[in-house]
């Protein structure tokens, strides 16, 4: 895949901003909070500056206590791990949107990250659900599963709407038109690539890489398996903001393998759309 004349055309296109190894190392960190040394946790994220001054205004805008958190230290201690890893994840995905409109002109940039939402929170429920691991985790995980797709925008625009024509205006199924505009891969493998080259943890370079093939054995199974339902009910909800009628089917073996039933399915797609107009309001969800 290194090699592949879609990877070497983003690699060429100059395009992805510069993301210090540091963030990737945080990010490991961060997945272990009983582990980690907090100070060298704050070392790390201190060489990120934005990211620093993104947690602190998180921090101001969100608490209802009578202080101002002036420091790295008092936003980590305040917000805990999860909430510095899911402000991260946010923040590095502001770090790659080109602009607040994407690149594309058909794309959209913005209902895309309202699909990113809508399958952290599907995810979240099953976690919470099937109490097979972390759900703070794998929210964090579902604002990340799409990278792919937003590396495209940024480096290789031209070719993302090619797909997206292909999908709403024709009825290909995206990663039938990925792989035909794309030369044989998808936004999964891409995302797979790019994590790598950012330093992230193995277990999102997984769950990036194989959220649409669900049986693949990897060390992240379950997890796996959860991003891709949350996915899944996720999409349904992305086609209705796209405007689109196009329906999808789950692999049931994957549903049973999690012991859940249809039913609890499609409670979640049901409870979806408002849990999302939600949270979406939520200030870390549109960092700059």
């Amino acid at each position: 895949m290194q090699n592949h004349p879609t990877i070497e055309l983003i690699r060429r296109s100059d395009s992805l901003p510069p993301i210090p190894k540091a963030f990737g190392e945080t990010l490991s960190m961060l997945l272990e909070p009983f582990e980690f040394n907090i100070d060298e946790c704050i070392e790390k994220l201190s060489g990120l500056p934005r990211l620093e001054a993104a947690l602190i205004q998180v921090l101001n805008y969100s608490t209802i206590l009578n202080r101002k958190f002036l420091t790295l230290k008092d936003a980590v201690l305040y917000l805990g791990a999860q909430n510095t890893r899911m402000i991260s994840i946010a923040f590095l995905t502001g770090l790659l949107l080109p602009d607040k409109e994407g690149k594309a002109k058909i794309f959209d940039n913005k209902k895309y990250w309202k699909h990113c939402i809508s399958t952290a929170i599907a995810g979240y429920m099953i976690a919470e659900e099937t109490g097979l691991c972390d759900k703070e985790r794998i929210f964090t995980y579902g604002l990340i599963h799409d990278i792919g797709l937003t590396v495209l925008d940024i480096c290789l625009p031209e070719q993302l709407d090619r797909i997206c024509t292909m999908h709403m205006e024709k009825g290909v199924h995206q990663i039938v038109a990925e792989k035909i505009v794309l030369g044989g891969i998808t936004h999964s493998e891409i995302g797979m690539w790019v994590c790598k080259e950012l330093g992230l943890p193995e277990e999102i370079v997984e769950i990036v890489g194989y959220h649409h093939s669900p049986l693949v054995s990897c060390k992240a199974c379950n997890e796996v398996k959860i991003m891709y339902l949350a996915d899944y009910i996720s999409a349904s909800y992305y086609e209705y903001l796209l405007g689109t009628s196009m329906t999808f089917t789950y692999i049931d073996r994957v549903r049973e393998s999690l012991d859940l039933s249809g039913k609890f399915i499609d409670d979640i797609a049901e409870r979806l759309p408002e849990k999302v107009e939600s949270i979406s309001r939520i200030s870390f969800f549109d960092l700059e």
